[in-house]
């Protein structure tokens, strides 16, 4: 008779946790009965039951609370750099580096302490007489591309409805979505991102908004009517998850008024071979209809992408499998064959996690990398980087009018051991002629090439992601010494 008792104690005291802890509007409960129940219990113990018992809605609630302050920090951000400005200070002027050839170039450095709210990185563009810097979680800041010759400036923010566009709790409470790209041309501005199409489902969409330096409307401009389910079954089998870090996102413009885009996989692999997905793909997209097409495939996050538009060319560069990441030529983007590069069939690289091949891994089943991709009817990458050089993010070309150079000039950066690598191709760009390497203290997220000033402009971020920490960018300028 005890121990009925006692278990039917214990089940009804579970009854009553459960109830209290799981319910949805627990905490806002205006149930006295319940407030009393809660309070018999101390406040010690009921944080111990949510941490450890309930901990997945323990999770959910933290990061609710989280984005909620993400998001009321990018709204201060809005209201404080709309009265003073994105404020830069020159640290560093006219200093002379050396290449690792022993090539002399002119470096300078502006910093700002302005922003510890937007996110981790940005990205630039130039259009006219400005530039344009978005942050990681879309507030965007111009001003005349001259005040970088200043030893202190101000950017002014363009306040838009991008966030209420986007209202996600991620986009906001997380670290790895957000903002990919940016494009301003035309007058107008292109913003891709992370979108969450439905419930834990997504997507890398853009949005486009007439360049109005008062404020910015954001209109939906491209994204797909599918999207990677974060649940999906390929993640259980790979003992993997989603991954928005493998979202590609960078944007260019081509001669007949369409956008290039490229995308990442998400790390569902599969996604990069198939023709009917957009995903692990380069696309264009006609400005007028949204109408796109298929350029390429086989890409797992084509972050870069520059096109030559007087020989028709695009380059892209690939942040592939560890000790493969590649830069990679379409020597011809109107041909209507899609051009296939490889991925996750074929890579010089191996999976995260693994030095050497280990065909007893069920992702060397699902992606076997096989290091060939010519053999197997892929094209092969114009260069592939090794352990020693990794994370290649953005690709320009600087030879338009560069004092010294000859043609077919372009520089690589790349964020993991925070290097830019300048190379010279053929004139087929099938082969690299000549290769130098420039050495920087900080991982650079973006590269643009003033034509105006005959100068390479770079802009760097933090190589951290603890939110603890101050995040400031960094613009630098590069110019060759004659």
């Amino acid at each position: 008779m005890k121990k009925k008792i006692i278990f039917a104690f214990i089940f009804f005291f579970l009854v009553v946790i459960t109830y209290i802890f799981i319910g949805k509007n627990i905490d806002n409960s205006n149930s006295q009965f319940l407030r009393k129940i809660k309070l018999m219990i101390p406040y010690d113990i009921r944080q111990a039951i949510k941490k450890n018992v309930f901990v997945y809605s323990y999770i959910d609630i933290l990061e609710n609370k989280i984005a909620k302050k993400e998001k009321n920090l990018i709204d201060l951000s809005y209201k404080f750099t709309s009265i003073h400005g994105m404020y830069f200070q020159r640290l560093i002027d006219n200093e002379i580096i050396l290449s690792k050839n022993k090539k002399k170039f002119y470096y300078s450095e502006l910093k700002t302490e302005m922003l510890p709210w937007q996110g981790p990185h940005g990205y630039f563009d130039l259009f006219e007489k400005n530039i344009f810097i978005i942050s990681h979680k879309g507030i965007i800041n111009y001003g005349n591309k001259g005040l970088l010759k200043y030893k202190n400036f101000s950017l002014n923010t363009i306040p838009s409805n991008l966030s209420e566009l986007v209202n996600y709790k991620k986009f906001f409470g997380h670290k790895h979505y957000g903002v990919k790209g940016l494009l301003v041309d035309n007058n107008q501005v292109y913003v891709s991102l992370i979108y969450e199409l439905k419930k834990g489902c997504y997507n890398l969409s853009i949005f486009v908004a007439e360049l109005n330096f008062e404020n910015l409307d954001y209109k939906k401009f491209f994204s797909p009517n599918t999207c990677v389910n974060e649940n999906d079954e390929y993640y259980k089998i790979a003992n993997e998850r989603l991954q928005p870090l493998q979202s590609g996102g960078a944007m260019t413009k081509t001669n007949n008024n369409k956008i290039i885009f490229s995308t990442g996989e998400f790390r569902l692999r599969d996604l990069a071979q198939d023709k009917e997905s957009v995903f692990g793909k380069i696309i264009e997209i006609d400005r007028e209809s949204k109408k796109f097409r298929i350029i390429s495939m086989g890409h797992r996050n084509p972050q870069g992408i520059y096109y030559n538009q007087e020989k028709n060319i695009l380059l892209s560069t690939e942040h592939s499998a560890q000790g493969g990441d590649e830069i990679n030529i379409n020597p011809s983007i109107e041909e209507e064959k899609i051009k296939n590069y490889g991925w996750p069939i074929s890579s010089y690289g191996e999976h995260y996690g693994f030095d050497i091949r280990d065909d007893s891994s069920v992702l060397y089943e699902i992606a076997p990398l096989n290091k060939s991709h010519k053999n197997f009817g892929f094209i092969e990458p114009l260069k592939y980087f090794d352990l020693k050089a990794r994370a290649p993010s953005a690709i320009a070309e600087v030879n338009k009018n560069l004092k010294n150079l000859d043609g077919n000039q372009y520089m690589v950066s790349l964020m993991k051991y925070r290097q830019l690598h300048h190379i010279k191709l053929n004139d087929n760009h099938d082969k690299i002629l000549s290769h130098d390497i420039i050495q920087f203290k900080n991982r650079i997220r973006d590269i643009k090439y003033d034509e105006e000033t005959e100068k390479t402009l770079l802009l760097f971020e933090k190589d951290t992601f603890d939110y603890e920490e101050e995040y400031a960018y960094w613009i630098g300028v590069l110019e060759p010494i004659n």
